[in-house]
């Protein structure tokens, strides 16, 4: 008998069944693709995120995953997938997770296999409150912010500057309103009123920044627009006067008391002709 022509058979039989089976097994395999109807939203718009599939599997979906500039997961969902493969998913841009503006990169899942496009969103979300404490006293100012997000906030009432410590996903813009009652840049220094306006000075980490003010701010405001580059830690705002840290209440006692010595002296003469003679 010959065993060699035998095993030569047994051999090549095994290689025909390994090649069907790889065969088969790359045919089962599935493919994804994945994109979005506009390159770039803005808060409100719909977003639609659509693709294909190769190898459909009956009630097998296609997962999506939306990441914003932090990378935090914005949004997921499954979606369902017609006969032909193909599927669509549209949701409105928007919400507490998708507030920062940047890129934000999309996910789409098929049976172990998975692709990814980006998207650019610009928030443009109402403003932001943000309390900062100065002297013990609690203060609101107003923000936005695109490229990052806003991380501390700090004043410096003898340097009359607040500082915005900021984490940054590229080059941005740093939006502030900042109410008069609380940060002043006028030509009578340290002041809360008198004279004229002037431009407050901005500083990114250490070096001067560009700044806009609107023209039409909300009563009682100035509206800064400050540039950042991707990296900036600190953003710094010099005016010339911060509410002081004992408080408006106490200011405004101090104002009492001092119209009360004036009309005090006006109506007497001087402040000894009222007091007790001995």
């Amino acid at each position: 008998m010959d065993y060699k022509a035998y095993a030569l058979m047994a051999i090549l039989l095994a290689s025909v069944a390994s090649v069907a089976f790889v065969g088969t097994a790359y045919a089962q395999t599935s493919s994804v693709t994945v994109g979005t109807d506009e390159d770039s939203y803005t808060t409100g718009d719909d977003i639609t995120i659509s693709g294909t599939v190769t190898n459909v599997q009956t009630g097998q979906q296609v997962l999506i995953r939306v990441f914003n500039p932090l990378n935090a997961l914005a949004r997921t969902d499954p979606v369902a997938v017609a006969a032909d493969g193909s599927w669509t998913y549209t949701f409105p841009s928007g919400g507490p997770l998708m507030r920062e503006s940047g890129d934000y990169r999309v996910i789409a899942g098929y049976r172990g296999v998975s692709e990814e496009t980006t998207f650019a969103f610009v928030a443009t979300d109402s403003w932001r409150p943000w309390t900062v404490n100065i002297g013990g006293n609690p203060y609101v100012i107003r923000y936005q912010i695109t490229g990052g997000s806003l991380q501390t906030v700090a004043a410096d009432v003898e340097l009359s500057t607040m500082a915005f410590g900021i984490s940054t996903t590229g080059n941005g813009t740093l939006k502030l309103q900042l109410p008069r009652a609380v940060m002043q840049a006028l030509t009578v220094e340290g002041m809360p009123t008198g004279g004229t306006d002037v431009d407050y000075v901005a500083f990114a980490d250490g070096i001067e920044a560009d700044i806009e003010e609107a023209t039409s701010p909300a009563a009682g405001t100035r509206e800064l627009s400050i540039d950042f580059e991707a990296g900036t830690e600190d953003i710094e705002v010099v005016g010339t006067w911060i509410v002081p840290e004992f408080g408006a209440i106490a200011a405004i006692v101090l104002a009492v008391a001092i119209v009360g010595i004036i009309v005090a002296t006006a109506r007497y003469g001087k402040l000894n002709s009222f007091l007790p003679r001995l």
